[in-house]
């Protein structure tokens, strides 16, 4: 675990270019954090929870590989794999159990993710991270940390926790996932609606949630619901906003950008949605 940690917090490091010296990984506490989701995951799953913590603790091992992010546009959990034969090799684990977290990694955010049962359990512990209280926690951190105003983390990125929170118990792929993804799923949306709310009366700040149903671009069949959280009107020239939707490609997965621009000066905010994650 020492070493895991030692290799995550000094890949974070590099790509920040934080002072070696410095204190703290928010990589390595969101680590810790799916880890202790997947062991409790694994023992409702009937699963070894052990082996469930190791795959969550070398999940997101490769996200920061030499100091890049996604270098290559190599997905990190291809990185973090290849990065944990040598970290595993070390550790007192069998050829076995080796192999089994290799694969996990392997499956991980894969459609075969699913006939997996450790990539399952870490699949449900990392959307689950997201969620809930501590999943707020994180929203606001990740903001101020990307020097975002309050105003400017509900425009550019409070929309996807709503549509995401909506999404959540149908991107589980356990039944003990599901149930955890049902009550987080409503803490997040409960709080949001209440601060959003709250900001209106006391800051000014006039954001309504509007509902927007997209057909999916390969099954128009499937309507898929986006919440979107917009301003009333432009807080630069009180023009009325409008949105547009539509798919392009992406690193990790097909996306959905929704950009809303305000039809008389132009300014605009897009939020990016991961598609398969809304089409679950």
């Amino acid at each position: 675990m020492a070493r895991i940690q030692s290799a995550v917090e000094e890949s974070e490091r590099r790509f920040a270019g934080n002072d070696p010296e410095s204190d703290g990984s928010f990589l390595w506490e969101h680590t810790l954090h799916v880890a202790a989701i997947a062991f409790a995951l694994a023992r409702s799953e009937k699963a070894d929870p052990a082996l469930a913590a190791v795959v969550a603790l070398l999940h997101d091992a490769g996200k920061f590989s030499g100091g890049l992010y996604h270098e290559g546009d190599e997905p990190e959990e291809a990185a973090a794999a290849r990065l944990a034969v040598p970290l595993l090799r070390r550790s007192k684990m069998g050829l076995a159990e080796r192999g089994a977290v290799g694969k996990a990694l392997g499956a991980l955010y894969n459609p075969s993710a699913s006939a997996d049962p450790l990539a399952a359990i870490v699949h449900d512990a990392d959307f689950l991270s997201k969620f809930g209280l501590v999943g707020v926690a994180q929203f606001f951190i990740k903001s101020a940390l990307r020097g975002k105003t309050l105003g400017r983390a509900v425009a550019e990125s409070l929309s996807k926790e709503l549509t995401y929170a909506a999404c959540l118990p149908a991107n589980m792929r356990t039944a003990a996932g599901r149930v955890q993804a049902e009550r987080k799923a409503a803490e997040t949306t409960a709080f949001f609606e209440a601060f959003l709310s709250e900001i209106r009366e006391t800051r000014g700040l006039k954001y309504r949630i509007e509902t927007v149903f997209w057909a999916h671009p390969r099954r128009p069949e499937l309507r898929l619901r986006i919440r979107l959280v917009r301003p009333e009107a432009c807080d630069r020239c009180g023009g009325r906003p409008r949105t547009s939707l539509a798919s392009v490609s992406g690193t990790k997965c097909e996306r959905l950008e929704a950009r809303i621009e305000c039809g008389r000066c132009g300014a605009r905010s897009e939020i990016s949605f991961c598609l398969p994650e809304l089409a679950a």
